[in-house]
């Protein structure tokens, strides 16, 4: 059994609701976990249960928060992968909606399917960049097609390479501000992290600090 999870992602400086992220998680022996392989759910039940979510929140909130999802590389250049997005946008009138790559892709597939993102209003954005998605000849090719760039802060701390945050996340910030990019910064879990994403003007912050993952509650009153 699937089902996507919600984090939310708020305003750095005015700590407003400004979207949610929608993030897959599979059940196993009675607990939630994320799954080890994102393409082992067909394109079209996730994008099903996106729809449900999507449906729910937008329903609670008149103003329209935007919607991230993750695709990997190999959704992302995926025929099917487009044909559902594009259904998704259109069974949704005024969806904010972002793709999260959390791999880079080449230049030319890029190239190819940009396009078509864009005519269909859905913005793209690079996760887990200094880690991940470090810099290099790939990630500086693609930074034009951008929309926003994604700086995990717990990924520093799971690769023990507190040292080096600093430095990246200055860097990032001055790629953000080169490629005129938003800065997101995610893994948000403490007010001291919260100030660290304030000084470097993160358009916006997610993390434990506001809430951890969890199945979204739709209001019935």
């Amino acid at each position: 059994m699937y089902r996507f999870f919600v984090q939310p992602q708020v305003n750095t400086m005015t700590q407003r609701l400004m979207g949610y992220e929608l993030l897959l998680r599979a059940h196993q022996q009675d607990y939630w976990v994320t799954p080890t392989d994102f393409t082992a759910i067909p394109i079209d039940q996730q994008m099903t249960l996106s729809y449900q979510e999507i449906v729910r929140i937008l329903r609670d909130h008149q103003d329209h928060p935007a919607i991230s999802l993750n695709l990997n590389r190999q959704q992302f250049t995926n025929d099917l992968t487009i044909g559902n997005l594009i259904g998704l946008t259109k069974a949704v009138p005024g969806l904010d909606l972002t793709i999260e790559l959390t791999e880079a892709p080449q230049l030319t597939e890029l190239q190819r399917f940009v396009a078509i993102y864009r005519a269909f209003g859905i913005h793209l954005s690079l996760d887990d960049v200094g880690t991940d998605n470090p810099w290099g000849t790939r990630t500086q090719e693609i930074m034009p097609f951008m929309d926003s760039i994604k700086f995990a802060l717990q990924n520093f701390r799971a690769q023990n390479r507190q040292a080096d945050l600093l430095a990246s996340l200055k860097t990032w910030r001055k790629i953000a501000d080169i490629y005129h990019l938003d800065l997101i910064v995610e893994g948000v879990e403490s007010k001291q992290d919260e100030l660290l994403a304030q000084k470097y003007n993160a358009a916006m912050t997610q993390g434990y600090y506001y809430s951890k993952p969890v199945p979204y509650v739709e209001n019935v009153d």
